[in-house]
């Protein structure tokens, strides 16, 4: 059998440096993810503005799914963290296999689900009669992607929290090196391959997923990685699958809630005209960018936190989740500040020949740009949360967030006083320092250290 490879140790050594070497892999990763639909964009948007918009109907369908995807994963990774810190490597190959059986299943009522709905959702969200059946091509064959896609999301949790953080990294980059050569092939047909359209792009996705999917599990089942499958392992074992679902659950819900507010929030900025719908999707890409590299390091704080939980170390478990806080504010700070005097070159670029746009969007950034340290501190936090267990109050944090804060003052702001769009931008400041106010306080006086597996020696 082929040695383990070296892994991250979280329970032991400086926490700013673990993080840090944590974080890193995982933000980029992310990065890479996130650009699946925008590689299928580029090369949808040669074949017309009916394809263009067949592929745009998909987008919020597919970020709520993903959200839901990588909620059930933490579960898997809250539980592999805490199994690794205390020492089990008895249980660790175990809850790994029952959760990607436990995704696969999940993934696989969300195929049949989603196809079988694809009409009366496109009909719900008005998709115009033109494009209804390129968007409903496109969506079948994406939904077949659901079990690779949900998988691999699932393996790349469960590695990260064991430490082996690379691996997820290069087979994302190889896999959106590969969607990016198959989506011409595919979409236009170039010698033996047929001229697909729409439908190309999606099976060029779908291709990649699965070949991702198939890769990681090859590398857990050969004795190569830190955890290693057997195919026995397989067999459900309906008491963990509970436990998983019961911590799963939570987090799925709660970032399916943050995408459905984003929507609602486009959808309130597009009540002001396509100037107000052109300013929030130019503006915020500049914070989504940066958002990246906090959802790493919040991945990386779960990871930390929970194999010290794990361990018994619930002093170091808390260092950690202060230490990432504090280290977020102050450099995502920082970040934000350098990045306000080139606000308007970068809104200048993302909507050349549309002025007003820019300008809607310039103060958007304007904003938010100084306040992205107080954005990461409950990302940081939430990460903290969940990795000790703590699921449901992470999720009940974000709801509050969302909807006793930003939903809330961002329509009393826009529809109820005069500043319109400027009463959207000011809700992500408001929304975000209640949010950091919040975690703080649990953080310091809430119940959320919670020991979920039983040391070795028991």
């Amino acid at each position: 059998m082929a040695s383990r490879p070296e892994k991250i140790t979280m329970t032991e050594g400086p926490l700013a440096v673990i993080l840090l070497r944590v974080a890193a892999p995982i933000a980029l990763t992310n990065l890479f993810q996130s650009t699946y639909d925008i590689v299928n964009a580029f090369w949808v948007g040669r074949l017309g503005e009916d394809a263009i918009a067949a592929v745009a109907a998909s987008g919020p369908l597919f970020s709520v799914l993903i959200s839901l995807g990588s909620g059930l994963a933490t579960a898997g990774a809250v539980l592999v963290a805490q199994y690794a810190g205390a020492k089990r490597a008895d249980m660790l190959d175990h809850v790994a296999a029952q959760t990607l059986l436990m995704v696969a299943m999940v993934a696989l009522g969300f195929t049949i689900i989603g196809a079988s709905l694809v009409t009366p959702v496109l009909r719900l969200i008005g998709v115009a009669p033109r494009i209804h059946d390129l968007a409903a091509g496109y969506l079948h064959i994406r939904y077949v992607g659901m079990i690779p896609m949900f998988g691999f999301l699932a393996l790349q949790a469960m590695l990260n929290a064991v430490g082996e953080v690379r691996f997820a990294m290069r087979v994302q980059i190889g896999a959106i090196i590969l969607n990016a050569l198959f989506d011409p092939l595919l979409i236009f047909g170039i010698g033996p391959f047929p001229a697909l359209g729409v439908a190309g792009a999606a099976l060029a996705t779908i291709t990649v997923q699965i070949g991702a999917l198939l890769i990681g599990l090859h590398h857990l089942l050969s004795g190569n990685s830190v955890l290693h499958l057997k195919l026995h392992q397989f067999r459900p074992d309906w008491a963990h699958i509970r436990v998983a679902t019961g911590l799963g659950l939570p987090a799925s819900i709660e970032q399916a809630i943050r995408t459905f507010s984003s929507l609602l929030l486009m959808s309130l900025a597009a009540s002001f005209g396509t100037v107000g719908l052109a300013a929030y999707g130019v503006g915020t890409r500049l914070l989504f960018f940066w958002f990246t590299p906090m959802v790493g390091l919040s991945i990386a704080t779960a990871a930390v936190v929970g194999q010290n939980i794990g361990a018994g170390l619930h002093e170091r478990a808390e260092k950690a989740a202060r230490i990432s806080a504090t280290m977020g504010f102050l450099v995502m700070t920082v970040v934000g500040l350098l990045l306000v005097p080139l606000v308007p070159a970068i809104t200048h670029v993302l909507a050349p020949g549309a002025p007003e746009v820019a300008r809607e969007a310039a103060i958007f950034n304007y904003i938010c740009c100084p306040f992205y340290g107080i954005v990461t501190v409950p990302q940081a936090l939430l990460g903290a949360f969940r990795g000790a267990g703590s699921t449901r109050q992470s999720m009940s944090i974000s709801i509050v967030m969302q909807w006793l804060f930003q939903m809330p003052s961002a329509y009393v702001l826009a529809l109820m006083t005069p500043l319109g769009l400027l009463g959207i931008w000011l809700s992500y400041p408001i929304a975000n320092t209640a949010a950091s106010a919040l975690c703080i306080l649990w953080y310091l006086y809430g119940p959320w250290r919670k020991r979920l597996v039983q040391p070795a020696a028991a």
